[in-house]
């Protein structure tokens, strides 16, 4: 199913029009995706200054990560239904992985429609 998107009106002070005419872009809509690229790479470096905590953590990439604890009790890491620390970051450091994808598909849909 393809989604479309309707044409949006909105209403903003004029207060803010100093603010707006100061944002990269030509149009409003150039200023828009500008600061939505903007928040989009913001979210991104987040999630990976997080991710890259759990690099630090356990001295390695989650992909090295994910073999130790398909080991289970044989690997290095224990096993990860035993221990509740692992078991947590074993599921948020997946989410991190699967949020950075969703932050850089983000990102290119966005450079695409500011070009």
């Amino acid at each position: 199913m393809v989604e479309t998107m309707a044409d949006v009106t909105i209403s903003l002070p004029r207060a803010l029009q100093p603010l707006l005419d100061g944002l990269r872009g030509g149009t409003l809509d150039q200023k828009i995706t500008h600061l939505l690229l903007g928040e989009a790479r913001r979210n991104l470096e987040a999630c990976e200054k997080e991710r890259l905590e759990f690099e630090i953590k356990y001295g390695m990439e989650f992909e090295a990560f994910q073999r130790e604890l398909s080991l289970g009790e044989s690997g290095a890491l224990g096993d990860v239904f035993r221990q509740y620390d692992l078991e947590t970051d074993a599921m948020r450091w997946s989410d991190l992985v699967a949020e950075k994808r969703y932050w850089l598909e983000q990102i290119r849909a966005l450079r695409e429609l500011a070009l």
